[in-house]
């Protein structure tokens, strides 16, 4: 084996454990816990938003359906179930 050829397995070498410990890092990761007490999106208002309505006329809408309710854009976007 030449110096080359150690340098080259060198280097798989360490792009393999790079990948491993970033493979690691990925699935072993704290996943977001939800708040409780945190509001969540009704589906039709969820769907709606994906896709791409107004949040402003959106909440208008709905309002007028249903009352007192909260405004669509004080949902955070993190919060999913």
């Amino acid at each position: 084996m030449t110096l080359a050829t150690i340098t080259v397995i060198t280097w798989i070498a360490v792009v393999c454990g790079l990948s491993f410990v970033v493979l690691l890092v990925i699935i072993l990761s704290p996943w977001p816990r939800l708040d409780h007490e945190s509001r969540r999106l009704d589906d039709d208002v969820e769907t709606r938003l994906l896709l791409r309505e107004d949040p402003d006329e959106l909440a208008d809408e709905l309002d007028a359906e249903e009352g007192a309710r909260p405004p669509v854009a004080e949902f955070r976007r993190d919060e999913r179930r």
